[in-house]
């Protein structure tokens, strides 16, 4: 788990140096993926692309914001298909500057779930992405 971490740590404090354009009016976009890893060759880019997970498993997130994201901490606001949350995860600000943050969570209740991505500063929801984790495994 300490690998993981310093891993995620570097990605993160390299992020606001990176440019993905998700617009082409503008370098960032309003985006919240979710990955089974994340990419050695560019550290700000997942691996694995889905929106389906079993549970437990480690679920990456990419969290891109037109917003400088600055020095605000970020929240993962889970919340169940009928609208009742879930889970808060809270992530420390990690940077001085930057549009893009990378980390992880788990869910282990299979289900279907609605995600959003918060720049607690200023409580700016970013984006929103569907969720599912499967029964059984």
């Amino acid at each position: 788990m300490g690998k993981i971490f310093c891993f995620l740590l570097a990605a993160v404090l390299v992020t606001g140096c990176t440019k993905k354009t998700a617009d082409e009016s503008s370098p960032y976009g309003n985006i919240l993926q979710f990955g089974t890893g994340i990419s050695i060759s560019n550290i700000t880019d997942l691996t694995g692309i889905t929106t389906t997970f079993n549970p437990n498993a480690i679920i990456y997130f990419r969290l891109e914001s037109v917003d400088n994201q600055g020095s605000s901490p970020i929240r993962i606001q889970v919340d169940k298909q009928d609208g009742t949350a879930y889970h808060t995860f809270d992530y420390p600000a990690s940077q001085g500057n930057g549009h893009v943050f990378l980390s992880y969570f788990t869910i282990a209740d299979a289900g279907s779930y609605t995600v959003t991505g918060i720049i607690t500063t200023g409580n700016i929801t970013v984006a929103t992405q569907s969720l599912t984790i499967r029964a059984g495994k």
